[in-house]
């Protein structure tokens, strides 16, 4: 029997010589009126099993060799960590990981046998070589995302999807999902950007999907700019701090403030004479980071995997801000009843992992009253100076509200007492949209294709690229 590789990923071995089991998670989650045990941990500590007795995949045809000391992932446990339905699909990214895994003994000799004599092959079986391999080699020259070959695998084969068009996607053949003559491109960054990593291993689901969110956060990383996180500082010059600022002289008086070097400048009169000097002044420094209410959807529409998976990887996005010091986060789910918002204050790193400890990715709830939902928390912040639950006063700074939902309810509402903003999952309203834009806010629209499309005042529509 071969040894098995480090690399190899925990659950190879058991999926692939003995049933195994699948978990499913329990569905508690918001609330008892929704059927679940409150915010808890409970909502993914439950477990039942059921086994799977799965034959062994064939793996015959595959364009790259086995590798000694490496166990080819099964197509269940593929379909575990993305979204694959087809088998050529499935077979790309078993070749993928294959691949991935030569890279990191560094042997470029991964051609099957059957494929090794190129003059042997059928004129189709030559064309799918020279794409093949050139896209192939290529994975040895560059910086591939994931801590496995598998994850790799996955990561490259969303990148090939993703850079698809509607228009090729439609024209090409239905057994055939990506285009393998696209180049690769990652952006190493973001992939190694230590605020999301620890966050994903913080939630199941963002455990098992781990490369679809970080495919999915080149994508709301154009968006999210669309909704800037920013934090202000402001500066007041006063007599004595142990602060300093440097300015440009706006007083002769000030003199005593410049630093010395400048009077060496062969210009050294028509500046002073002009005050286009610089001082260093004593100031009172105050910074004040952005705050931001978010109402993540409850209702059953928003309980699919391609939702959940958008839904973090947009959390996950804000609250590297918060870990940074950069924002603080006001999180409720919602539904139809405003008794049943109940606000966490996510202000910093300790506050994220206690976040994601009793997160639920199951929404059970009914139909939604957004208008209902908005104009009760705009009230609390503006007149009762609380949120819901929470005795803090935001009415000075106003945090701009940021829906996440899937567009499928009414919204209920004439409009909204101030600025708003919308993602919208899958579905789209054109009534929440009017109304985030008449707040001179911004609405976003997700499709099924992991098309984004931004909405403005200024911009009726436009489409965001990663």
């Amino acid at each position: 029997m071969a040894q098995r590789s480090l690399w190899d990923d925990d659950d190879y071995y058991g999926s692939y010589y003995a049933p195994t089991y699948v978990p499913k998670r329990s569905t508690g989650g918001w609330k008892s009126k929704y059927g679940g045990g409150g915010w808890s941990k409970s909502s993914w500590s439950s477990f039942s099993y059921t086994w799977d007795y799965g034959s062994v995949d064939n793996n015959d045809d595959l364009f790259v060799k086995d590798a000694i000391n490496y166990l080819t992932p099964t197509a269940a446990e593929i379909r575990k960590k993305t979204h694959a339905p087809k088998q050529t699909s499935i077979d790309t990214i078993k070749e993928l990981a294959r691949v991935c895994y030569f890279k990191m003994i560094d042997d470029r000799e991964y051609v099957a046998k059957k494929y090794e004599d190129y003059d042997a092959l059928s004129e189709s079986e030559q064309g799918e070589y020279q794409q093949k391999k050139a896209l192939y080699d290529s994975i040895f020259e560059q910086y591939i995302p994931g801590f496995s070959p598998l994850e790799q695998a996955i990561s490259i084969y969303l990148k090939l999807k993703g850079q698809s068009s509607r228009e090729e996607r439609e024209e090409r053949d239905e057994d055939e999902e990506i285009d393998l003559t696209k180049r690769l491109d990652f952006d190493r960054q973001l992939y190694s950007d230590p605020t999301i990593n620890e966050q994903l291993d913080l939630n199941e689901l963002s455990k098992e999907r781990k490369m679809e969110i970080m495919n999915h956060l080149s994508l709301v990383g154009q968006f999210g700019s669309e909704f800037k996180v920013e934090k202000e500082i402001s500066e007041k010059i006063v007599a004595n701090s142990d602060q300093y600022s440097t300015m440009i002289m706006r007083d002769y008086s000030q003199i005593h403030m410049m630093n010395l070097m400048q009077k060496v400048y062969p210009n050294f009169r028509s500046k002073f004479l002009t005050k286009d000097l610089t001082v260093s002044v004593p100031v009172d420094r105050k910074e004040q980071i952005q705050k931001i209410i978010i109402l993540l959807d409850y209702s059953g529409s928003m309980h699919e995997d391609e939702k959940q998976i958008w839904v973090n990887a947009i959390l996950i996005d804000r609250f590297r801000y918060v870990m940074k010091g950069e924002a603080e986060v006001f999180f409720s789910y919602f539904v139809d009843d405003c008794d049943d918002l109940e606000f966490q204050h996510i202000k910093d790193r300790e506050d994220v992992i206690k976040f994601w400890q009793t997160f639920s990715n199951e929404p059970n709830g009914g139909g939604t009253d957004i208008g209902g939902i908005v104009e009760y928390v705009a009230d609390e912040v503006v007149h009762s100076r609380r949120l819901h639950n929470l005795d803090i006063d935001l009415s000075e700074e106003r945090p701009e509200i940021l829906i996440i939902n899937d567009g499928q309810d009414s919204v209920g509402s004439d409009a909204f007492p101030y600025k708003v903003n919308a993602i919208s999952l899958m579905s789209f309203s054109e009534e929440l949209k009017d109304l985030c834009l008449a707040t001179e806010g911004k609405q976003i629209e997700i499709t099924y294709d992991l098309e984004t499309f931004a909405y403005s005042k200024d911009v009726e529509r436009q489409q965001l690229k990663a």
